[in-house]
């Protein structure tokens, strides 16, 4: 499906909002209220939307955050999924590519729970190399 510049204006609005309403969406976009509804309705049927979600805060204040990057030999990031979902205080799992295998994001009440993940992940299977990030600063969250 190509979407043209009004779809990527609409889907624009409702990644921001998805409470955008169609008649707000329609002013700022210059089309018709039944332009509008009947582009989303073709964006959902051709499944570039998939979904309206509630935006959940993945930071609390009283949180510490870290990504743990995760690299095994041999590579093999099924082994460890079963690991990964026992652990709550783990947010978010990628299987991403280059030097690192696995990147974790975890939020944890202190430095201590945190440790104690990282020492339990230095058991998973085939664990080469575990690299602790921490986060600092939130600059920007569309999740």
């Amino acid at each position: 499906m190509t979407l043209d510049r009004y779809d990527e204006k609409i889907l624009a609005m409702l990644v921001q909002d998805a409470r955008s309403s169609v008649s707000d969406i329609s002013r700022q976009v210059n089309l018709s209220r039944s332009a509008v509804s009947e582009r989303i309705r073709r964006m959902e049927e051709n499944g570039k939307i998939t979904g309206y979600h509630a935006h959940i805060a993945l930071t609390d204040d009283n949180l510490i955050s870290a990504y743990l990057a995760l690299t095994f030999r041999p590579l093999w990031c099924e082994l460890v999924q079963p690991y990964i979902e026992r652990i709550p205080e783990i947010k978010m799992a990628h299987s991403i590519s280059g030097d690192i295998d696995l990147m974790v994001l975890v939020q944890v009440p202190s430095m201590k729970r945190l440790h104690e993940i990282r020492l339990e992940m230095d058991s998973w299977p085939n664990i080469d190399k575990i690299m602790t990030h921490m986060c600092l600063a939130t600059r920007l969250d569309r999740l």
